[in-house]
């Protein structure tokens, strides 16, 4: 890919009813909570420039980054939030549509990502067709759009988020095996494992 403008988006913008607080801030490790984390590897990328969206928590991650606890990202707050991950996936593209080729989207709460698998997806990619993870035998994100699905993008809705646009038969979709996309943190419990797979592995390091 030459002289194309790619944004990295992280997705921070809904409630976390499952894990009933606010998630993206919640404490990771000594230095990162699942938010920070996540935008980190995504600046590591040196992909393009990162935006957080944000929704339900933007008042607290914008303190949060004020005191240093996360990177100096744009936060995008979306008005909408409360209509799902597509509407947010929406509002995003509407703001960004105009200034980027190319849209990287991935979630806030994929903490098991690095900065390599999201430059496999822009290294396998093209002008015509989304680039998207594929583990657990199905398509997923991260997932990287470029401009022509960017009117396709505007009208998502709903909980799903790009679901059905990556999983549709009518879309050109080139599948990158990332197994790490697999692991995203819905609840407390499921983070309370992570954090016991990576204290363990640590031990036995």
């Amino acid at each position: 890919m030459v002289d194309r403008k790619v944004a990295v988006v992280v997705m921070a913008a809904g409630e976390s009813k499952r894990f009933g607080g606010c998630k993206p801030l919640h404490p990771l490790d000594g230095s990162h909570t699942l938010l920070s984390q996540v935008v980190t590897q995504a600046l590591g990328s040196q992909i393009g420039p990162v935006f957080v969206v944000t929704g339900r928590w933007h008042d607290a991650i914008e303190q949060a980054q004020k005191a240093g606890q996360l990177d100096s990202v744009p936060l995008l707050y979306c008005p909408d939030w409360s209509k799902g991950l597509g509407r947010s996936i929406a509002y995003a593209t509407q703001v960004m549509s105009s200034d980027f080729d190319a849209m990287l989207i991935l979630l806030a709460d994929q903490i098991a990502l690095r900065a390599e698998d999201l430059q496999r997806l822009v290294e396998s990619e093209s002008t015509d067709q989304i680039v998207c993870a594929f583990y657990h035998e199905k398509r997923g994100v991260p997932a990287l759009f470029p401009a022509s699905s960017f009117a396709q993008l505007q009208r998502l809705d709903g909980e799903h988020g790009a679901r059905q646009l990556l999983r549709s038969g009518d879309t050109r979709v080139r599948e990158v095996p990332i197994e790490r996309a697999a692991f995203d943190i819905d609840t407390r419990e499921a983070l309370n494992d992570w954090q016991r797979r990576m204290q363990a592995c640590q031990t036995d390091g």
